[in-house]
């Protein structure tokens, strides 16, 4: 049996070229996903900012102290990112913090529900501490992330309470105060 060296020459390279060629268009395409991927998260950012910015240029317009989305609409098992916006409107420096409370539910044929059990349907992952610190006439957004169970439907009836407290406080403790009160629907469809 005899082998052919020159042949067996010209599948190797032609083998180091492939690799060589496959290796290239993988780095391309990694270096473009990379930096596309680079640009929604810039857009994203700007995307928040943008919200911020018109969520406190409203209250400033409107005069209230709490702003929150008056109705958040969620598909079951999902979840979704909404602001609480605050301005304090006193005089002196103050520290906020939210606490979100559960109200009621509507069944989506319009007969309440089991208050207790519905409790547990929608989560909320939110700092609960009063943590805020914002000088007179200033404001901010606080971000919530709401997230609905895959049993969970319906229309339910949610306040957030907004405490202040006097700075440098940490806590709600005796000094802190409730300051303002906003009802808001999460509807699951």
């Amino acid at each position: 049996m005899r082998f052919n060296k020159k042949g067996s020459l010209e599948l190797s390279i032609q083998a180091i070229v492939i690799v060589v060629i496959a290796f290239t268009v993988l780095g391309l395409g990694l270096g473009f996903v990379k930096s596309q991927l680079g640009g929604l998260q810039k857009t994203a950012s700007e995307v928040q900012s943008k919200i911020k910015e018109q969520i406190l240029e409203d209250m400033r317009v409107s005069g209230k102290k709490v702003s929150v989305t008056s109705q958040i609409t969620l598909e079951r098992g999902n979840q979704v990112i909404e602001n609480v916006g605050i301005v304090n409107t006193g005089l002196s420096e103050k520290v906020f913090g939210i606490k979100i409370n559960f109200v009621k539910k509507q069944n989506p044929d319009g007969s309440p529900a089991d208050s207790e059990a519905s409790k547990e349907e929608i989560n909320f992952f939110y700092s609960d501490e009063v943590g805020k610190r914002l000088s007179p006439t200033a404001g901010d957004v606080l971000p919530i992330t709401i997230s609905a169970k895959s049993g969970a439907a319906g229309n339910y009836l949610y306040k957030v309470d907004v405490y202040s407290c006097p700075a440098p406080a940490l806590e709600p403790g005796t000094d802190c105060e409730l300051y303002d009160t906003r009802s808001f629907f999460v509807r699951v469809a």
